[in-house]
């Protein structure tokens, strides 16, 4: 199962397997949280069970949602396969 849940005002945490068949539930559960966020928000990847390419884009939507807004976010946590697929595509420095 894949949970995104608000831990606090700046904290997202993300649990459960991120790939291609829940990305999209996922991204509009996470947007929904950002939406009432402000300043510096950390996402959790710590419990991330299993990532795919999609993980990826799910990072890069949820940078773009917040573009416009007053939120910056920061990666932590970020499974090992998930810095591999982004080390693979030139994108690593998106999570420094």
């Amino acid at each position: 199962m894949t949970d995104v849940r608000q831990i606090n005002e700046q904290l997202i945490s993300l649990e459960g397997e991120f790939k291609f068949p829940v990305i999209m539930q996922a991204r509009k559960k996470a947007e929904n949280i950002l939406s009432g966020c402000k300043g510096i928000v950390e996402i959790d990847f710590a419990e991330v069970t299993a990532v795919d390419s999609s993980a990826l884009s799910f990072w890069f939507c949820c940078l773009r949602y917040v573009q416009d807004r007053e939120v910056q976010l920061k990666a932590i946590n970020l499974p090992v396969e998930m810095k591999g697929i982004a080390e693979l595509v030139g994108l690593e420095k998106q999570f420094i």
